[in-house]
């Protein structure tokens, strides 16, 4: 049996069963992962509501509307993520077709990259049992982030650039080039590149890290570069949000429990001494770095989900410490013991959302049935009504019906304290928007803000016009068709 020996394998009985175990343990997680995310493929719905609006975003900036359309200071569609965490899933939409599937691909073959990525960059180092405890803490940690390991939102490609950036090997133009991508997708995404920047500093003096920022900062503007995506948009929008969001004590829990699990693994081994003093540098500027994303991860509305691109640097670092007394040892099997809960979660809920694509159909005949083009999806009176609508609203714009009212985006201002849906009653005053599809039998528009305060989320103001001018016109199994009147219904 292959055990370790200084940072290489050699034949010995001393470590069979850890070997083993390890193997075990990896071989369970990929499996386990590889079928939530080929579920996930498969499943025509997406589980968070924000991910519809991602592709509809990317979808309408290539069929030549803006990206970041500002409305009276305020984004109609796209909000606070860069420019690549729309446009990065049209590749797939365009060469497969606009479908649902189609929109996951890019995430789901960023995450399943990832383990090979960094299981190649620890192979070619030498075959060693670090290594495959560094692999099964990768394949682990993946599964406890389950579905944002793998769901249509910039984290999945976040971290696969965080692994990139890794193997490149204290290379700053190919280290640059993945920050700045990752940047591009999310501004805070600098703070995983920091003990790599940190390493390259300390082998190539200040000129690497220069090199590697002065990359970076010419690959996160190039998208900006493009027509339709204004850069100044895009910073009025993230400083309102940035600015005027406060942190929340709602998701505290999960993310010190997170934090916690992620830790353990570094800090038993660095608890213990006896470490090389690059390794002890690397593993306390991780740590460091995990701590200072505690501060994205408590926003309100965000989550543990944060620490998921520092994944690939706290698994470097997991590698180069040496993980000796059986505390340290299990700590990676720790992480999958708790990795199963939202991988079950996530399986569930896949399952209760097994039907929806057939509902996001309905909506979509009943689209092309209305007299009254182009119809709007609208929302009824509770959260799954509103999930349903975010896919029927990703389907009808994937098939040539262009979206403009999106809740989760009111949500989200309402966060910084502006009533999103005030710019819309001139459109319903003045028949703009022709037809609205609602869910049947729900009061129309009484959805609340239910992932923030649980504030009526459109307005009086929203709801009057509404009613004063649109009447219930043809009636489905699960969508009613409600069209610009004279009279009220």
């Amino acid at each position: 049996m292959w055990i370790i020996a200084g940072q290489g394998l050699s034949r010995s009985g001393a470590e069979p069963a850890r070997a083993t175990m390890l193997l075990a343990g990896i071989v369970f997680a990929i499996a386990l992962f590889a079928f939530e995310a080929a579920r996930y493929l498969g499943l025509g719905a997406y589980l968070d509501h924000i991910e519809g609006n991602i592709i509809i975003s990317g979808w309408q900036w290539a069929q030549g509307q803006p990206l970041y359309g500002l409305e009276d200071g305020a984004p109609r569609f796209a909000t606070f993520y860069g420019p690549l965490a729309y446009l990065g899933h049209l590749p797939a939409l365009l060469l497969i077709g606009p479908g649902i599937a189609a929109s996951k691909a890019m995430s789901i073959a960023a995450a399943l990259v990832t383990i090979p990525l960094m299981g190649w960059h620890f192979l070619r180092r030498a075959p060693s049992l670090p290594g495959l405890d560094a692999v099964l803490m990768l394949s682990s940690g993946l599964l406890l982030f389950s579905p944002m390991s793998f769901w249509v939102r910039p984290d999945p490609v976040e971290t696969v650039l965080v692994a990139a950036a890794i193997a490149a090997r204290a290379k700053p133009g190919a280290i640059g080039v993945c920050a700045g991508l990752a940047i591009n997708l999310k501004a805070h995404a600098f703070l995983y590149f920091l003990p790599i920047m940190v390493e390259l500093g300390l082998r190539l003096g200040w000129r690497g890290p220069a090199r590697a920022a002065l990359c970076a900062a010419v690959t996160f503007a190039a998208p900006f570069c493009l027509p339709g995506i204004s850069a100044t948009d895009y910073l009025t929008a993230l400083g309102r949000q940035v600015g005027l969001r406060g942190q929340s004590a709602a998701q505290l829990l999960p993310v010190l429990v997170g934090a916690a699990l992620l830790s353990l693994p570094l800090l038993l081994p660095l608890a213990r001494g006896a470490q090389a003093s690059s390794a002890r540098l690397y593993g306390w500027t991780t740590l460091a770095t995990l701590a200072l994303l505690l501060y994205p991860a408590t926003f309100s509305g965000a989550g543990a989900y944060h620490f998921l691109p520092l994944l690939p640097v706290l698994v470097e670092a997991r590698y180069r410490l040496q993980a000796s007394g059986i505390a340290a040892q299990i700590a990676p099997f720790l992480i999958l013991a708790f990795a199963w809960l939202p991988a079950q979660h996530a399986l569930s809920v896949m399952t209760e959302r097994a039907g929806w694509a057939g509902l996001a159909e309905e909506t979509l005949g009943l689209a092309r049935q209305s007299p009254d083009r182009p119809a709007q999806v609208g929302y009824g009176d509770n959260r799954r009504s509103y999930e349903i609508s975010q896919l029927s609203k990703t389907r009808l714009s994937l098939a040539g019906f262009p979206a403009l009212v999106d809740a989760q985006v009111l949500m989200e201002l309402r966060q910084v304290g502006i009533d999103g849906s005030r710019r819309w009653v001139p459109y319903l005053e003045q028949c703009r928007i022709r037809a609205w599809l609602l869910p049947t039998g729900e009061e129309p528009f009484a959805i609340r803000s239910y992932f923030y305060d649980d504030a009526p989320l459109f307005g009086e103001a929203f709801r009057r016009a509404f009613f004063a001018h649109y009447r219930r016109t043809r009636v489905g199994p699960h969508y009613e068709l409600w069209s610009c009147g004279s009279e009220p219904p």
